[in-house]
């Protein structure tokens, strides 16, 4: 089969397509021949995390396709028609769920000896013709979704779904601020807030962002580079926002702190301007402000991820798509940073 892996040199310079053997399921496992699959930043980090002494890799997180094999116990499960929580059949068409082992809601994954936390690294991913993953990892393909679109909505959704709502607690009215507009998650960010009824402020270095990111509903933009806390804090009559959802780090951190209300909550997963940030302790416990981590989440929150898209109709943004002999190609327009949603890899039609 045909797959991108990252093997050698560390970074982009690694990233080759490559021939591999079809992987064969194992008990409680099975085999989904993909039609799509998705970029995310994390396959930036992965690469240019890797050292050359390291086994080669198939990248990819994010996919969609159709289940063409079981392993042992997952046939014998489903011949037997045992009711199980997920039911895998061959010829299914369905979405993966890139995380690996965190199946119950709780504050972090299970510890102690977690497995792993993603596809792509350290376990084959879905940037290939077939992946083989744990039978649990599966969930049906919505009928109004394209292929694409299917592939683009696992990662991030999971991601957004359990920050807003899980952590984050956002409810209707509720105001929200997502800094750095444009990147999947932020994005997927604000197309779930606007489902729930909530009121989404976003921010940009781009003014073509701004203006697609008011396309999909956002009730406030600002340039990344004014005083936007000052003017959100006016625009809210002087309360501030209830929630911001954090992934850019160093270069907006300030101003996400002095953005919220009394006993408002920021929540943070991702740090692309930069990890270390300084932080004025007064201002937060002086105003009850809460900072919370996560990233990914569990088989539950994805399951109601799922069923939240399902009932809205939720439909992931993709910026462009590209065939699987352009993978390479794919990344490195990803490491530009120059999309609107999510990078889609074609795979099969």
């Amino acid at each position: 089969m045909r797959c991108i892996i990252h093997d050698g040199e560390a970074g982009l310079g690694g990233v080759k397509l490559a021939e591999r053997d079809v992987p064969e399921p194992g008990a409680g496992e099975l085999r989904v021949k993909l039609r799509a699959a998705a970029l995310n930043h994390r396959d930036i980090w992965t690469v240019l995390g890797r050292t050359p002494d390291e086994p080669a890799v198939i990248l990819g997180s994010d996919g969609a396709g159709v289940i063409d094999a079981l392993g042992p116990r997952v046939e014998a499960r489903v011949e037997a028609r045992v009711e199980a929580k997920v039911e895998a059949k061959l010829g299914q068409e369905v979405v993966i769920n890139p995380g690996l082992g965190w199946l119950c809601k709780n504050d972090a994954p299970p510890e102690p000896g977690y497995p792993g936390l993603v596809l792509g690294y350290p376990d084959d991913g879905t940037l290939a013709e077939y992946v083989v993953i744990p039978a649990g990892n599966v969930a049906p393909k919505p009928r109004h979704l394209s292929w694409e679109e299917a592939a683009a909505l696992p990662l991030v959704g999971l991601t957004t779904y359990r920050a807003l709502f899980t952590m984050g607690g956002l409810k209707a009215g509720d105001w929200v601020v997502i800094p750095g507009i444009g990147a999947g998650t932020s994005i997927q960010a604000l197309i779930f807030a606007k489902a729930m009824g909530a009121r989404v402020a976003a921010t940009s270095r781009s003014p073509e962002k701004l203006e697609k990111a008011k396309g999909f509903g956002a009730d406030a933009v600002f340039p990344s580079d004014s005083a936007w806390a000052d003017r959100l804090r006016e625009l809210t009559g002087g309360l501030g926002a209830d929630l911001v959802i954090e992934s850019v780090g160093k270069a907006t951190w300030d101003q996400s702190l002095a953005c919220l209300r009394l006993g408002g909550r920021l929540v943070v997963f991702g740090s692309t301007s930069g990890d270390l940030v300084e932080l004025d302790l007064v201002s937060v416990f002086i105003r009850w402000i809460s900072i919370i981590g996560t990233t990914m989440g569990s088989a539950e929150e994805f399951a109601e991820m799922m069923a939240f898209s399902n009932a809205h109709g939720i439909r992931p943004v993709v910026d462009r798509v590209f065939p699987l002999e352009e993978g390479v190609e794919a990344l490195r327009y990803l490491d530009g940073a120059t999309q609107f949603g999510k990078v889609v890899v074609k795979i099969a039609d």
